[in-house]
């Protein structure tokens, strides 16, 4: 009952929009003062004898729209005259249903619905409006039946349906499960709506259901999942997603001995996205993989500062998951070759949620491989952060850097109270 009421003042607000519309493109322009300045002319098209029913048809609307002159019996009348000449016309049906069901008729509307979805019972129209008029009268099987049609064989209307249906449900799991066939391409298609809308409390609850719709996320869906975590602040279940990825790939996840992925710079990319290093050049640099010098593995990764910038630079981090109130311990091996200025780079941490910061010395010159360490405790409610490597912008008069520097090995592990 409170989703029938919920429902009413929608779709008659949706009703008066395509009612207005079709008023406004039919009479409008023609009688602006209503139903009075229809000429006689007009009016003669409609007597007895005439095969014709559009003009039955047009007097119809306007009697059922026409905020002016709103008469809903007259209105039944004039489309019922225009089924009898036009009987398989879907659009006389579904509109003769809308007057009856705002006359009280359930038990008529039922039948003219049927009787309009028998008329096209492909329709796209046909279920919409058939659907609109089921959960006004409460029939809420038969509405159903209509929207998962839409859902099936017009998948290009799925944003509009789950757009009206989440303010009728009012809960994406209940939506999910009453009304969203039971595909995996139904299911994409209503994950999407959801990334679309920035739902993510609904997509995370939703996302879990995905087995039992015969979902199975491949590797763009699901770093495009745990983005959308990452970018919300929910560290701990996108470092589960993305984990649960690994696993399906046959790949090593994160683990207690180092909490980041490709820390030895081994792979250019591992998922695509997530809590793979996110690497790009600024002007003034390039950022590449060496084999040149390497600390452990076959590659570590280079950074080349061109000498004509002062560069503003953290174009190389990584988000990572943790446990609040823990401590930790961060370490990087780092190879520098003629880098200048005071300004150098450095590896920092910066936590997320509830902000905290720590760095490592800055590095410059010219050094064989020296161990960054960073030890940090993580504040509570913070379940992860950012390991960055960065060069600030300077405004001393020696500020242009050149020279190149090479990273590998980076740890991150829980330090023991």
């Amino acid at each position: 009952m409170r989703m029938k009421k919920r429902f009413r003042s929608l779709v008659l607000f949706c009703g008066l929009i395509f009612g207005g519309l079709q008023i406004g493109e039919v009479w409008e322009e023609s009688y602006p003062r209503g139903v009075d300045s229809i000429p006689g002319s007009f009016l003669k098209a409609t007597g007895r004898g005439t095969l014709n029913p559009d003009p039955y048809y047009r007097l119809g609307l306007f009697y059922q729209w026409d905020i002016r002159n709103i008469h809903l019996e007259r209105a039944a009348t004039c489309l019922g005259e225009a089924i009898c000449r036009s009987p398989l016309n879907q659009e006389y049906w579904l509109h003769l249903a809308g007057v009856l069901e705002r006359q009280g008729e359930a038990g008529k509307a039922g039948k003219a619905l049927e009787r309009a979805k028998g008329a096209d019972p492909r329709s796209y129209r046909g279920d919409w409006e058939a659907g609109n008029i089921y959960l006004q009268m409460g029939q809420e099987e038969k509405a159903r039946e209509c929207y998962s049609r839409i859902l099936v064989h017009y998948p290009e209307k799925s944003l509009l349906v789950f757009e009206v249906l989440g303010k009728v449900y009012g809960d994406s799991e209940a939506l999910l499960e009453n009304v969203v066939p039971r595909t995996s391409a139904s299911f994409s298609r209503y994950l999407s709506y959801l990334y679309e809308k920035g739902d993510i409390s609904a997509m995370k609850k939703v996302w879990r259901k995905g087995p039992s719709f015969g979902f199975q996320p491949d590797r763009v869906e699901t770093i495009r999942y745990v983005d959308s975590l990452i970018s919300r602040g929910y560290l701990a279940e996108a470092r589960e997603a993305y984990a649960g990825r690994l696993r399906t790939e046959g790949r090593a996840g994160p683990q207690d001995d180092n909490l980041l992925i490709n820390g030895g710079f081994e792979e250019k990319t591992v998922l695509g996205g997530g809590f793979d290093w996110k690497i790009s050049a600024p002007a003034g640099t390039e950022v590449s993989f060496s084999i040149e010098h390497v600390w452990e593995g076959k590659s570590s990764l280079k950074i080349s500062f061109g000498g004509k910038e002062n560069v503003d630079f953290g174009h190389v981090f990584q988000y990572v998951a943790w446990k609040p109130n823990k401590s930790y311990l961060l370490q990087a091996k780092v190879r520098t070759r003629g880098v200048t200025t005071q300004s150098g780079i450095r590896v920092e941490v910066t936590g997320l949620g509830k902000p905290f910061h720590a760095s490592s010395e800055v590095l410059t010159g010219d050094h064989e491989w020296k161990d960054f360490r960073v030890s940090f405790r993580v504040p509570e409610q913070c379940e992860g952060g950012v390991v960055r490597f960065r060069r600030e912008k300077t405004e001393k008069l020696d500020r242009f850097i050149a020279g190149e520097v090479w990273i590998d090995d980076v740890r991150l592990t829980e330090r023991p109270l």
